[in-house]
């Protein structure tokens, strides 16, 4: 089977993780973090071109923590795009927030502005614009219509690790950015995310927020959780993000092959990348005419890792029915029901993928 991703995992990541090990250092709870947290904070701050970068034990602790920071409670409001991961939306329940799904964009697969700009109320405190599949979201819009409301704009950049809005990266532009490191990531700790920020009180919010609200130890400051990053994870970070650029550009040559070859096939729609945006091809999205679970079907029967990001849109899954007050949401249930993703991770042979390209040419051939 080809899988749908593969980590991309060396020597570097080993050692690194047998140098912790010797360390006996495996965890930090102090308000800065230990050593291999605080060198993977600087590397990913350089990286992203912010001045704080805050690890966490996951994309969605990231989110959550970013939100904890702003005060999200009881009354506020958050607008999120309804085709997404479920913790863009979740984390709001968390925190006894009401969340408000927005459509999406069917070219890009990002927040409808134009939706958008009808879903504001007197209470909405945060809009959560997802850079889905890689692709930056229309950030001047959103935060020009928030800042209309006086709306923060916190991004989800979980997928969107190197990619860049108008030549600068994604999670620089809104108040906060929330990443992931998950096992499918363009670099991976194997559970992990980020919140970036330069805003120096958020920062120091986040750094209590994560570790129980504590600053010298044991003496909480602000209401916290247990959302720290463990020092082997972090170490296992610092060698990714110090092979991304050649991970994206691998990426970027495997999608490309794809759209040379797909380019002619009826009844398919590739992916874009708008003029403002350079994408790091996270995630390779095709949208299908019709037949579209039988195709994935015919791709893993024959070795494909095909998969649906995402089969059910947020308006249409059971734990938000007795949370938020649901509509329609059209693009975001036509989405759902036509994309499919293949392939695209930096290790994939020419072999493999040129089997990705048969097999796929082949289903659209039976089924379209």
């Amino acid at each position: 089977m080809i899988p749908i991703n593969k980590p991309a995992i060396g020597e570097e990541e080993k050692n690194a993780v047998l140098r912790v090990l010797e360390s006996l250092q495996l965890t930090d709870s102090s308000f800065e973090g230990g050593k291999f947290v605080k060198e993977f904070e600087k590397l990913f701050a350089e990286y992203v071109g912010t001045k704080h970068a805050i690890a966490v034990n996951s994309g969605t602790s990231a989110i959550l923590a970013a939100l904890m920071a702003l005060d999200l409670r009881e009354g506020c409001e958050t607008l999120v795009p309804g085709f997404t991961f479920a913790s863009t939306a979740t984390t709001s329940l968390f925190l006894k927030a009401n969340v408000k799904f927005v459509d999406i964009e069917l070219e890009t697969y990002s927040i409808s502005v134009k939706d958008l700009a009808k879903k504001f109320s007197k209470n909405s405190k945060v809009v959560l614009p997802v850079h889905l599949y890689g692709h930056p979201a229309p950030l001047d819009e959103i935060i020009e219509e928030s800042e209309k409301h006086c709306v923060f704009v916190v991004e989800d950049a979980a997928q969107s690790l190197g990619s860049k809005y108008r030549g600068k990266m994604t999670g620089g532009f809104g108040i906060m950015g929330c990443f992931s490191l998950y096992g499918t990531k363009i670099v991976t700790c194997g559970e992990g995310g980020v919140v970036t920020t330069n805003d120096d009180i958020l920062a120091e919010k986040l750094r209590m927020i994560r570790s129980h609200g504590q600053v010298k130890g044991y003496d909480s400051k602000v209401l916290g959780l247990n959302l720290r990053m463990p020092q082997m994870e972090a170490a296992i970070g610092i060698e990714q993000l110090r092979k991304i650029d050649s991970f994206i550009k691998a990426r970027r040559k495997n999608a490309m092959f794809y759209n040379e070859e797909f380019g002619k096939l009826k009844g398919v729609r590739l992916p874009v990348e708008k003029n403002y945006a350079e994408t790091n091809w996270s995630i390779y999205t095709v949208y299908v005419e019709r037949k579209r679970n039988e195709i994935v079907q015919y791709l893993r029967e024959r070795g494909v890792g095909a998969t649906v990001y995402y089969p059910t849109p947020l308006n249409k899954m059971d734990v938000f029915i007795k949370h938020v007050q649901l509509e329609s949401l059209p693009n975001c249930e036509e989405a759902a029901e036509h994309v499919l993703s293949l392939p695209v991770y930096p290790t994939l042979t020419e072999e493999e993928r040129n089997y990705v390209v048969k097999v796929f040419k082949e289903a659209i051939r039976t089924f379209l």
